[in-house]
């Protein structure tokens, strides 16, 4: 299996572009819009398992593009949770791959980027004093 591709700002923090700027990637899509309510369509079971994933999910991880992955993983953990005494291998790779994808295993969780909450203009801005010059 290929090696994941890093985020670019872990690729900045390392110096990576320093070195070789042709590197940088020209642009990467920014995380948009919260990941919202469990999709129609979903048991009772597979609902639980996805606001059980969401609540254990690094906060500023899940967007609205992760839903798919989510939904995938939700149905999944249900399924293994569902109480057969003989568990599918390929449902125990599919659970651990969509794990990985999410961060949510040891090995995983260093790879993930958060998003950083946009900081609004400083409301106290107006007031500050301006530099005092050479004396």
């Amino acid at each position: 299996m290929a090696r994941p591709r890093k985020p670019t700002n872990v690729l900045e923090l390392k110096g990576a572009f320093a070195k070789n700027p042709q590197r940088r990637r020209l642009e990467e899509p920014e995380p948009e819009g919260e990941i919202g309510d469990p999709p129609e369509g979903l048991s009772e079971a597979e609902r639980a398992c996805w606001l059980e994933v969401v609540d254990l999910a690094h906060k500023g991880t899940l967007c609205r593009t992760d839903r798919l992955v989510v939904e995938h993983l939700a149905r999944v953990l249900a399924q293994l949770r569902g109480g057969e005494h003989y568990i599918k291998t390929d449902l125990m790779i599919r659970f651990e791959m969509c794990l990985g994808r999410l961060g949510m295993s040891p090995a995983d969780r260093s790879r993930v980027s958060v998003r950083k909450p946009k900081r609004d203009a400083n409301p106290f801005e107006e007031f500050k004093r301006p530099a005092a010059g050479p004396r």
